[in-house]
C-alpha cells in the first residue's frame, strides 16, 4: 500500500473564528523560520478524507489547520501532540485506500 506524507507547508491559512472573525483569517501565514505544537484531532487507525481537518497547530498565538492531503487511513503520528513542528516536517503518513 501507498503511504502520503503529511507534510508542513510554507504557508497555511489560520483557523476561521466564526464569532470573532478577523482580515487576518483569511491571508496565508508563512511558516517558514517558525515553529510550533501541534494537537491531532484523528487517531491512527482511522478513516480519514480528502482535506478534512486531522491535525491543528498554535504558531505565535494563531492557530492552524492541517488538512488532508488525500482520503485514506492515518497510519502514522510522526510528530506527537503537544510536540514541536517546523516548516517542512512530516507530522505523519496516509496510507492511500485501494
Amino acid at each position: 500500500m501507498s503511504k502520503i506524507e503529511i507534510r508542513v507547508p510554507i504557508q497555511l491559512y489560520p483557523k476561521k473564528d466564526p464569532v470573532n472573525p478577523c482580515p487576518c483569517q483569511f491571508r496565508p501565514f508563512n511558516l517558514e523560520n517558525k515553529s510550533g505544537t501541534v494537537t491531532w484531532l484523528v487517531k491512527v487507525g482511522e478513516q480519514v478524507a480528502k482535506d478534512q481537518v486531522i491535525c491543528e497547530g498554535e504558531v505565535e498565538k494563531k492557530a492552524l489547520e492541517f488538512p488532508a492531503p488525500c482520503d485514506g487511513v492515518l497510519c502514522e503520528i510522526c510528530i506527537s501532540d503537544e510536540d514541536k513542528f517546523t516548516y517542512d516536517d512530516v507530522l505523519g503518513y496516509i496510507e492511500l485506500k485501494e
